[in-house]
C-alpha cells in the first residue's frame, strides 16, 4: 500500500441523537510524492473506536467494525469501496453511554477475512484538535 495522506476528522452529535459521518480515505499515486487517488476499500473492513484517552493504549469506550454489509444505521457501512468511502453511525444509545465530552478516535483498517489490524488511520490527538468525537448538549 502507498503512503496516506493526513487524516484528520472532528465528529460532533448532540446527546441523545443519530448521526451518520462520511468519510473517503485517499493514499499517494504509485511513484508519486504529491498525486493522491481513492484507496480501495475491497480488501478491507474498518475499526472504530472511541478512547477514553488520546493514547493506542487508551480504554475503548466503544467499538465497531464497519463492512461492505454492515447495517448503516447502527454502525456504519463501506458504501462506495473503490472509491475510498465508508461511512461510520453515532447512536442516541452511544451518546448516552458516552456521555458529554471530547473523546478521541481510533480508526484501523483490517484484513476483510482475518479482522487482523492492517494500519492505524488515527489514534487522536493529545491536545484534542484532531481526531476525536465531541458529544454536546443543545
Amino acid at each position: 500500500m502507498a503512503s496516506l495522506n493526513g487524516f484528520f476528522m472532528d465528529a460532533v452529535v448532540v446527546k441523545g441523537t443519530k448521526r451518520t459521518f462520511s468519510v473517503s480515505i485517499n493514499h499517494l499515486k504509485e511513484n508519486s510524492l504529491t498525486e493522491f487517488e481513492p484507496l480501495d476499500l475491497d480488501s478491507y473492513s474498518v475499526r472504530f473506536k472511541v478512547l477514553g484517552s488520546a493514547t493506542a493504549d487508551g480504554e475503548v469506550l466503544l467499538s465497531k467494525i464497519i463492512t461492505q454489509n454492515t447495517d448503516v444505521d447502527e454502525v456504519g457501512l463501506i458504501d462506495v469501496p473503490d472509491n475510498g468511502q465508508f461511512t461510520f453511525t453515532i447512536t442516541a444509545e452511544d451518546t448516552q453511554q458516552l456521555g458529554l465530552g471530547k473523546f478521541p478516535i481510533m480508526l484501523e483498517l483490517l484484513d476483510v477475512n482475518t479482522l487482523e489490524p492492517l494500519v492505524t488511520l488515527t489514534e487522536g490527538g493529545y491536545k484534542g484538535e484532531f481526531n476525536k468525537l465531541q458529544i454536546v448538549q443543545v
